[in-house]
């Protein structure tokens, strides 16, 4: 087609505009692929830390007469749950002497039905040192951070007191890893019977179900059917961190919003090289339209120009993208990963963000190639032959 032809004569010819013009395209869809690809990874690396060890939908408040086991079996049955876990859950305080002296904390105390967390957790393949072994009553499960600090041995015995100040003598049975920094430093993990024992609970007593799903993002349709079918209100997962999930979407926002504007620019980019083109090749329009060449095909020269200056743009930044975020997420980065408690960084990049970036970028390059495209066809044949 003749007008291609003419546009790719125009583009080699000026070929440092062109290059700066590719460039910025390119430059823009890359910082914003790259960021939305690392945030969302980032992003859905620490909802799965938060979950790796809670549930994703909460029933507090069983009464002893609505027997949770019966309960449990029910909420079992529903489509999509996992499992269910019984869950006494209180502070409580440790103490223990070992090589750096004695070390008293605070700490969140989960009692778990072991057999139950099993199934609904996968809590074993977080183990990893010593071993869950739900036939001891007298064992503790201490997270990987707080077990480097108080500088302990599987088989230790350690002190939990519980807020009515009772002293229980517990032995570290096991260390487990969830990949929440909070979890492993905060949380310690005893028997369900031995929670009980230790708040004077009966054994028909706990104060919650925790139902873990197939996925958690159904969490809301599970809390409904809950409702509707036995009466119990729950929470969700998203319930209980609405701030936090609320930071997270308001800090992707404003990265977005901040990194378009790159593109913006690198679009006003192309529309100042355009113009400068058009301004250029003012006597070569007047020659075409000289020789019966119509406004709409000396638009559709300047038109195809922009857009393949684009097009080159995207495409390059769309492969130096997807490289990129290969690399990272592949190839750890020593000093990233040791403060984000990463052993690598998470990319999540779906072929819908793609496509729609990409679409958004040739919008923005239509528009920023239609203008100076419009002044090209619409300039008279005299106008243009004047300027010599």
């Amino acid at each position: 087609m003749l007008e291609f032809f003419i546009a790719k004569k125009h583009i080699f010819e000026k070929k440092k505009q062109s290059l700066i013009g590719i460039l910025g395209i390119t430059i823009g869809i890359t910082v914003l692929m790259v960021s939305i690809g690392i945030a969302n990874g980032l992003d859905k690396n620490m909802i799965s830390s938060i979950l790796s060890m809670g549930s994703h939908v909460s029933v507090p408040e069983i009464e002893r007469e609505d027997n949770y086991k019966n309960l449990a079996e029910k909420l079992e049955k529903i489509d999509g749950v996992k499992g269910v876990i019984p869950k006494v859950s209180t502070q409580g305080i440790i103490k223990y002497t070992g090589i750096y002296g004695t070390h008293v904390s605070g700490v969140k105390v989960d009692g778990l039905d072991f057999e139950k967390a099993e199934k609904g957790l996968e809590l074993k393949n977080k183990i990893v040192y010593g071993e869950m072994n739900s036939k001891k009553k007298n064992t503790i499960l201490i997270g990987k951070e707080l077990f480097n600090q108080l500088g302990a041995e599987i088989g230790d015995k350690i002190t939990l007191v519980s807020p009515e100040n009772q002293e229980l003598p517990l032995v570290i049975g096991g260390v487990f890893e969830s990949g929440y920094y909070d979890y492993d430093v905060n949380m310690v993990i005893i028997p369900l019977a031995t929670a009980q024992y230790l708040l004077y609970l009966d054994e028909n007593d706990v104060t919650s179900l925790e139902v873990t799903l197939f996925n958690p993002y159904k969490a809301e349709e599970v809390a409904d059917k809950i409702f509707n079918k036995y009466g119990f209100l729950s929470r969700t997962w998203g319930d209980q961190n609405r701030n936090l999930l609320s930071a997270l979407a308001l800090e992707k926002t404003v990265m977005i919003v901040v990194f378009s504007l790159i593109v913006v620019i690198a679009g006003f980019v192309v529309w100042v090289i355009m113009n400068m083109l058009v301004r250029e090749k003012i006597k070569d329009i007047g020659i075409m339209r000289a020789m019966g060449f119509p406004k709409k095909t000396i638009m559709r020269i300047f038109l195809f120009e922009g857009m393949t200056l684009g097009g080159i743009g995207i495409v390059i930044g769309t492969v130096l993208s997807l490289s990129i975020l290969w690399y990272v997420e592949n190839y750890s980065i020593s000093g990233i990963t040791n403060i984000y408690y990463l052993t690598k960084i998470p990319v999540e990049l779906s072929l819908k963000e793609i496509i729609t970036i990409i679409f958004v970028n040739i919008i923005i390059i239509f528009l920023s190639s239609v203008f100076p495209a419009y002044r090209a066809g619409k300039m008279e044949t005299m106008e243009a032959l004047r300027h010599e």
